[in-house]
């Protein structure tokens, strides 16, 4: 209901709109299944009221704004990176850090503070022994991008994996503030990794709705890393080599996973 309230806002600002996008919002979820992840019920939500309001892309504006934000910070990001005593350990956390970019759940975000807080973060799941040793062996690697403007964050993590290794999966159409093709230009993504579409326009990564070539990709990955709370709940039940790496928003994932809301999680899926 709040994600159909800012979507309704990016395109009027009368009272009476934005109490009707409320009620066709409540329509919508008083017929979604009771087990349909909530990315894809906010997608269904989403699609109906960008459509209701004729605006493709509600966000188009704020993403670019947030790349734009997020590439200033990238070459204090890199200095950092280069600069610490565990480059790659160092990088996953700016790219966790970069998970706070989401839209969908907060108005306004000082960018600057995400870097300049690193220091004091901390990990709730730490699974970074693992794979650090995986990497040395992976010959494919599928990252599943999920924020424009936190995609920054991503290619700062991206640049120190295994090189031409790598494929960033974006959405193949607009979706909240999640990334695509577009999106993954504009930030420099396509100079350190392959850009694949999902073939679906929906947020996460719900198998179901992607592309044959996407799946395919998918299937034959050594290793997939997962970036956001979206694609955890669409991909938290696959039996595959998954990383996850996300920081946590809501109540139900803090509490699924043992952890507090903003916690930052590098978690190994159980195979």
């Amino acid at each position: 209901m709040r994600q159909a309230l800012l979507i309704a806002q990016q395109a009027t600002d009368k009272p009476d709109e934005l109490y009707q996008s409320l009620q066709r919002a409540s329509v919508i979820i008083s017929g979604l299944p009771a087990n349909m992840a909530p990315a894809e019920g906010s997608s269904i939500i989403f699609h109906d009221l960008a459509n209701h309001f004729g605006i493709a892309d509600p966000y188009l504006e704020e993403k670019e704004k947030y790349t734009r934000l997020a590439l200033q910070l990238y070459p204090s990001m890199v200095d950092y990176v280069d600069h610490a005593a565990d480059p790659l350990e160092a990088a996953l956390r700016i790219a966790a850090q970069g998970n706070a970019l989401d839209l969908s759940v907060i108005e306004g975000m000082d960018v600057d503070s995400l870097f300049t807080t690193l220091p004091e973060i901390e990990w709730a799941i730490n699974d970074y022994s693992s794979l650090k040793e995986e990497l040395k062996t992976a010959q494919s690697i599928l990252y599943l991008g999920d924020n424009a403007g936190e995609i920054v964050f991503d290619r700062v993590l991206v640049e120190r994996l295994p090189r031409g290794k790598v494929t960033f999966a974006v959405k193949s159409g607009p979706v909240i503030n999640d990334v695509t093709l577009q999106d993954a230009l504009q930030s420099g993504m396509d100079k350190a990794a392959s850009i694949l579409e999902t073939g679906s326009n929906f947020a996460g990564v719900p198998l179901e709705r992607c592309s044959d070539e996407f799946i395919q990709a998918y299937s034959k990955a050594d290793l997939i890393i997962s970036k956001g709370q979206a694609n955890f709940e669409t991909l938290a039940d696959e039996k595959k080599n998954i990383y996850f790496l996300l920081k946590v928003k809501c109540s139900h994932i803090a509490e699924y996973l043992g952890i507090r809301i903003g916690d930052i999680v590098l978690k190994k899926q159980l195979k």
